[in-house]
């Protein structure tokens, strides 16, 4: 059975490790080697992503978590309070996603000593998560044979389903003004910050409705401020449940940046939005809702099937065919220095992942 001592063991190690976006080796390093002892076959597609497998019964079952981490997170200094883990508040605590991580090896741990048979496991810890599901997005599939998958990405308990999450479009925008000395010719100038500031004011943001959001979360601009500013730069997303609202946005978002620049003739904008991720909808009644569904209820838990606002691996896994749902895996306030993570759900967690490594 999953053991709590070694699985916060296992937490606190992974933890300690260094892994900002774009900076996995160590990780990805401790992971397979960990992989391999317990007898996987670990390979890397050509974005290193770490895909192992662990031969058994029937169709496999893919289990799926991400490597890296947001900033703050170096030096990070897990502690141990009572019955959570937290940092000590300098940093984020990177339970996001270690604690799926542990939750996937400890399982595996438990599931592999204990013997007893298994069902086939394909493991894919990705890269890159963290920004827009890049290592995802460049994942061979062609390596992946599992239909069927679970996500350890989401936040409380690990009977909190995810089965419906929104699309997700990046907005960035680069406006060029003129600059002008803002003491002796301020008349000379177009302020590219005001310009931004226009377009905030016009544009629509925040809660939508239930199912749509929309936010700039960073404005840059400007050089010293005896200067009209020149530069202003905007970065920001919207995301919806709905594809047609989430087109309706891109069109209220472009009509606005249309309209301001009408105004201001001299000045340049240039927008682009992208979409980095597709919606999805998962029916309760699919496989992947049931195989959790069977191993939660062998716990006494019942699951609790919700919509996101948030977009995960799953999102792309869903695009490309692989029907794999998040779970919640323990964590609380993803993304803050005051993250914590609740061992009693991590460990139920790991509990839960084992009983369907076994095929319960």
């Amino acid at each position: 059975m999953a053991d709590q001592e070694r699985l916060v063991k296992t937490l606190i190690d992974l933890i300690k490790i260094d892994s900002p976006s774009g900076e996995e080796d160590a990780m990805d390093l401790e992971v397979s080697t960990r992989l391999e002892a317990l007898g996987l076959k670990v390979s890397h597609d050509s974005y290193n992503n770490v895909i192992a497998k662990l031969d058994g019964q029937g169709q496999p079952v893919m289990l799926s978590a991400h490597l890296d981490t947001v900033e703050p997170g170096r030096g990070i200094k897990p502690i141990v309070d009572g019955g959570v883990l937290r940092s000590d508040g300098s940093t984020i605590l990177g339970g996001d996603c270690k604690a799926g991580v542990a939750i996937v090896l400890e399982a595996l741990t438990a599931a592999t000593q204990s013997g007893g048979g298994n069902r086939a496991i394909e493991v894919v810890f990705t890269r890159h998560e963290e920004g827009g599901l890049v290592g995802a997005h460049n994942l061979d599939f062609s390596m992946i044979s599992a239909k069927t998958g679970i996500v350890f990405d989401g936040e409380g308990p690990p009977n909190r389903i995810c089965v419906s999450a929104p699309s997700q479009n990046v907005v960035t925008a680069r406006i060029t003004g003129r600059a002008a000395h803002a003491g002796l010719e301020p008349e000379k100038g177009i302020s590219a910050l005001i310009i931004a500031a226009e377009i905030l004011g016009r544009l629509p943001l925040g809660r939508i409705d239930e199912e749509t959001t929309a936010n700039i979360g960073r404005m840059e601009g400007g050089l010293k401020r005896n200067i009209v500013p020149e530069q202003a730069f905007l970065d920001g997303e919207f995301r919806s449940r709905d594809n047609e609202k989430l087109a309706d946005l891109e069109r209220k978002f472009r009509g606005v940046f249309d309209e301001v620049a009408s105004r201001y003739p001299e000045a340049k904008i240039a927008l682009d939005i992208v979409n980095t991720y597709q919606a999805y909808h998962v029916d309760a009644g699919s496989e992947a809702v049931s195989v959790i569904g069977r191993a939660l209820t062998v716990m006494g838990l019942e699951p609790i099937l919700e919509s996101t606002g948030g977009g995960s691996d799953a999102n792309v896994f869903v695009e490309r065919g692989i029907t794999a749902i998040p779970v919640g895996i323990g964590v609380r306030d993803f993304h803050t220095t005051w993250e914590t993570a609740v061992i009693s759900e991590v460990l139920l967690g790991a509990q839960m992942c084992e009983r369907i490594i076994r095929g319960a």
